[in-house]
């Protein structure tokens, strides 16, 4: 999908949707978030990340990153299982939104969750509150906001496929959630329609100096040079530094120090948790100085929910809850997601690669060997006493010859400024060896060609770099997924508490969606939520219920 970046200043506000308000410690939430332009009421499509951070009465407990196609993003948040039992506050922002002064942290219309912990006795203090007597409103059908048209049968069995149909005559974005009621005390949290509302009256805000970079087509990273003295970070001013991410995908990014030895890294989403490989080059070893990546989460001091209610009649509820969740996490590789699309982040030009698969040639034990015997388009030679691996350039389709710069050589994804590493390296070890013969511009650089040498592992095997190469835990956006439970194995009990989770539907003017789940083998009554935005920035939201049956 096209990114378009809107012309003037832009106030973002994100609301984020979840599969469910209750959860236990140990489960995955459900995310999908909307961020929207205050003064359209339309997706926004400046910022590419939303930040979302879990609060409770004592502080930030966990931190999330969902990546943002034209405003819509979506990600599953692992619930660790040492969460204590508590309510917790659930809010999403921008980049842009730090440049706002007095914005508030609260959100317009935050959003309360319940976590409740099975396996221990531990509480969020000032979030939990044990009542004498349970009161449980009904959780009753509403009318559809908009003209959404929701087809789906009143009852049906467990085990069986469900069909679902929507139709939305001006078209939008939606999310789509079926999950099973019980007497666990729902909360009641604001519907995008009171987002809607709130957001009309949102001005445009004053912005302090623009400091924070929006993130257009990807997280702006941060990082700062640690273990040097501060009166010689100075001389590293003009210093190229990357970051990348080991594997087969073109996650590297380069950028040049300043004088207080800062580093900007414009990235284009790295998906999932990953351990980046960072380094400053051309600098003496003996420096042993580094990158740190500075943390892109504002942590606010946020208002303490609502608790949440206990009472001894909830007990059997979520021991059953937690009967099922401990069956998911044991039989979770038998439920596929539904993977959904990101941004592309392709630096290199893959139409003209070149590839090599080692296993259809001879296996030679020496690099060299493997370059002189069947691989015309790369040579490796001794310039200035230095080993320098060169790419014959392709021209156009005639004429080619080596190049006269350098080169970008990599070992999975990862940069290797010293090419003697790679010319001595044990080519068993390699896979393929991938040949982009064109000028390609990273960052601040400018390469005569790549070469990327892919191993079996994809994780740098038996690679020894050198000493200011540090290895970086990185946080980065989360998978976007869906969840039906269609792929859901027959030979153990069905027990998900969520049926049908799809965070990302896009509808067209005037057509229809069909989605289908698997029923669990829980009978119940489970209730199925659909809310988001019409195409002309109207709130949608429905939710009707249906009841699953043993048969």
């Amino acid at each position: 999908m096209a990114h378009s970046h809107a012309a003037g200043p832009v106030t973002e506000r994100t609301y984020i949707v979840t599969d469910r308000d209750i959860y236990l410690s140990g489960e995955e939430m459900g995310c999908s978030a909307f961020c929207l332009d205050a003064s359209t009421m339309r997706p926004s499509t400046v910022s590419s990340v939303a930040y979302v951070e879990l609060h409770s009465a004592e502080g930030l407990a966990l931190t999330a990153k969902i990546g943002l196609i034209d405003g819509r993003g979506a990600g599953f948040i692992s619930l660790p299982k040492n969460l204590p039992t508590g309510s917790y506050s659930l809010i999403a922002y921008t980049s842009l939104n730090k440049n706002e002064e007095g914005y508030d942290w609260n959100g317009i219309c935050p959003r309360t969750i319940s976590v409740y912990n099975t396996r221990t006795r531990e509480r969020v203090n000032g979030g939990v509150s044990v009542v004498e007597d349970l009161l449980q409103a009904a959780v009753a059908p509403s009318p559809s906001s908009s003209s959404l048209q929701v087809e789906y049968p009143s009852q049906a069995a467990a085990g069986a496929i469900v069909p679902l149909e929507l139709m939305l005559a001006e078209g939008g974005s939606l999310s789509v959630s079926v999950f099973r009621e019980d007497a666990i005390p729902h909360r009641d949290n604001p519907t995008i329609a009171a987002f809607l509302d709130a957001l009309a009256g949102t001005a445009a805000s004053a912005t302090a100096a623009a400091s924070f970079m929006p993130d257009y087509d990807g997280e702006v990273i941060r990082a700062r040079v640690k273990g040097i003295a501060p009166e010689m970070v100075a001389q590293l001013a003009g210093h190229t530094a990357f970051i990348a991410a080991p594997g087969n995908k073109s996650d590297v990014y380069y950028a040049t120090l300043d004088s207080l030895g800062q580093a900007v890294f414009y990235t284009g989403n790295i998906l999932g948790r990953k351990e980046l490989i960072s380094e400053i080059e051309d600098i003496d070893s003996t420096y042993a100085c580094h990158l740190e990546i500075a943390s892109p989460f504002v942590s606010p001091a946020i208002a303490a929910p609502a608790p949440l209610v206990l009472h001894p009649s909830l007990a059997a509820d979520l021991q059953s809850r937690s009967a099922a969740m401990q069956v998911a996490s044991r039989f979770a590789s038998d439920t596929l997601y539904e993977w959904l699309p990101v941004r592309d982040n392709l630096l290199f030009n893959e139409d003209g690669r070149i590839t090599y698969r080692l296993d259809d040639y001879t296996r030679f034990p020496l690099m060299r060997e493997v370059f002189v015997e069947f691989i015309p388009e790369i040579r490796a030679r001794m310039l200035g006493g230095r080993r320098d691996i060169q790419v014959r350039l392709r021209e156009n389709d005639i004429d080619s010859r080596f190049s006269e710069g350098s080169s970008l050589i990599m070992l999975d994804g990862v940069p290797v400024p010293d090419h003697d590493k790679i010319y001595n390296y044990d080519p068993l070890l390699v896979e393929s060896i991938n040949i982009y013969p064109f000028r390609h511009v990273v960052g601040p650089k400018q390469f005569d060609g790549i070469v990327n040498f892919v191993t079996y592992k994809r994780n740098l095997p038996s690679m020894r770099f050198s000493g200011n190469v540090r290895v970086i835990d990185f946080q980065g956006v989360l998978y976007p997924a869906a969840s039906t439970g269609l792929e859901v194995s027959g030979l153990y009990p069905d027990y998900r508490q969520t049926a049908l989770w799809h965070p990302l539907v896009e509808m067209a003017p005037g057509r229809g969606t069909h989605l289908e789940f698997h029923a669990p083998l829980r009978p119940g009554r489970y209730s199925i939520v659909v809310e988001g935005i019409t195409s002309d920035g109207r709130p949608v939201y429905c939710r009707r219920q249906i009841d699953i049956v043993m048969q």
